[in-house]
C-alpha cells in the first residue's frame, strides 16, 4: 500500500500519533481526553438514545440492566431449507435471537448527533485515510445487551467496503468512527478486529483468522477510528447492561452514502452545527453528483444577431 499523507489538520490537532497508528494497524482509539467531545455532552448522547430506544420499542433500557422487559424481533422471512442449514451450522440464535437493534438516521434527530460528526479529530482522521474526500454516509447507533452468542463463532468479521471493487489501496472507500457511549471491555461485547487487515485487501478473512481478532477496549468517550477495509465484528456480550457504540459511518466522496444525507440535509440543519462550513462539505449537500437540477451544466443558445 501507498504511504498517505499527514494532513495539516492532524498537524494542528498533535493527533499525528493516531493517524500512524490508524495507517499501520487499520484502527485507532482517540481518548476523551484528546477528543475533546465532552462529559456532558456525552451524557446528553446517552440520554436521547435510551429515550429513543425506549420509544422504538416500548421498552425501558438502562445502562446497568439493559432492557427491562424481555424483547422478541419480528420472525424474518427465510425459506424452510436456509433455517436448517443455519440451524445445522449454530448460526441460527444469530438471526433468531439477536440482542441488538440499530438507531438509525440520528443526524434528524438533534443537533448534538451533528456535532458528534463533526468532531475535529474524527474528521482530521477520516480525511488523512479518504485523501480528504470523506463525507458522511450514515449516523447509526448499536444498543447491545447481554447474550452468548453475539455474531457467533465468525464474530462477524468483515470489512466495510467490500461493495467496492478490490484491489483496494491506502485510500479508504469507507470507514468508520465510532463512539463509545459506554465502556467497551471484552465481557461487555467489544468490537473485534484483526490488526493490519486492512493491507490484506479482502472482503472477509478465511475462517482460521479469527483466532486473530483482538478487542478494542476503551473508557466511554473514546472514539475508535477504522479503516473500511479493516476486519471487524464485535464480541458476545457476556455482562448485564447495555454496550452503546454510535457508529458516524464515512464514505469517499465518490461513493454512494448509506442513507440520503445529501438530499435530506437542510440550510436549517448545517447552520445548526458547531461549524457549519465543515458540515455543509461532509453532508455532501454541494457536491457536483448526483445532480438534482433538470440540467446541471450550461446550455449554449443562438447568438443574438449583431449589426
Amino acid at each position: 500500500m501507498d504511504n498517505l499523507t499527514v494532513t495539516e489538520g492532524i498537524k494542528s490537532l498533535g493527533i499525528e500519533q493516531y493517524a500512524e497508528e490508524l495507517e499501520e494497524t487499520g484502527l485507532t482509539v482517540v481518548p476523551p481526553e484528546v477528543n475533546n467531545f465532552g462529559e456532558a455532552r456525552m451524557d446528553e448522547v446517552v440520554k436521547r438514545i435510551l429515550d429513543r430506544a425506549k420509544a422504538m420499542t416500548g421498552v425501558n433500557f438502562t445502562i446497568e440492566d439493559g432492557p427491562l422487559e424481555e424483547l422478541e424481533f419480528p420472525m424474518p422471512k427465510i425459506p424452510e431449507k436456509a433455517l436448517e442449514q443455519l440451524k445445522a451450522s449454530n448460526m441460527a440464535d444469530a438471526i433468531l435471537k439477536p440482542t441488538q437493534f440499530l438507531i438509525q438516521k440520528l443526524t434528524h434527530e438533534h443537533r448534538i448527533f451533528r456535532d458528534l460528526a463533526l468532531n475535529p479529530a474524527s474528521v482530521a482522521l477520516q480525511n488523512f485515510i479518504m485523501a480528504g474526500q470523506t463525507r458522511l454516509s450514515s449516523v447509526n447507533c448499536f444498543v447491545k445487551w447481554q447474550g452468548d452468542f453475539g455474531y457467533g463463532p465468525t464474530l462477524g468479521l468483515h470489512a466495510d467496503q467490500a461493495a467496492t471493487p478490490t484491489p483496494w489501496g491506502a485510500v479508504a472507500h469507507s470507514a468508520n468512527s465510532t463512539w463509545c457511549l459506554t465502556d467497551y471491555t471484552l465481557d461487555g461485547g467489544a468490537l473485534a478486529y484483526i490488526p493490519g487487515s486492512h493491507k490484506e485487501g479482502r472482503p472477509a478473512p478465511p475462517s482460521d483468522r479469527v483466532k486473530d481478532a483482538i478487542p478494542v477496549e476503551a473508557p466511554r468517550g473514546s472514539l475508535i477510528v477504522f479503516h473500511g477495509a479493516t476486519w471487524h465484528g464485535a464480541f458476545p456480550r457476556k455482562e448485564k447492561g447495555l454496550r452503546l457504540g454510535l457508529a458516524v459511518y464515512h464514505r469517499h466522496a465518490a461513493n454512494l452514502p448509506q442513507e440520503d444525507i445529501p438530499g435530506l440535509t437542510s440550510d436549517a440543519m448545517i447552520a445548526d452545527t458547531d461549524d457549519p462550513k465543515v458540515y455543509r462539505t461532509i453532508s455532501g449537500v454541494d457536491d457536483k453528483f448526483p445532480y438534482r437540477e433538470e440540467q446541471s451544466e450550461a446550455v449554449p443558445h443562438l447568438k443574438a444577431a449583431t449589426g
